[in-house]
């Protein structure tokens, strides 16, 4: 956990970006989740 927090302060790791989708594009995030198909976060544009 201290070299993750070592990484995190020096920049070398930053936060993920999610993979954005636009409210009609809403059943294909699920069947993405349902499938595994994923890696991180998904959002819905509100």
């Amino acid at each position: 956990m201290g070299q993750l927090s070592g990484l995190l302060a020096a920049g070398v790791l930053g936060p993920g970006q999610p993979t954005v989708y636009e409210p009609a594009e809403g059943p294909k995030a699920l069947a993405e989740l349902e499938a595994r198909t994923t890696v991180g976060k998904l959002a819905v544009l509100p």
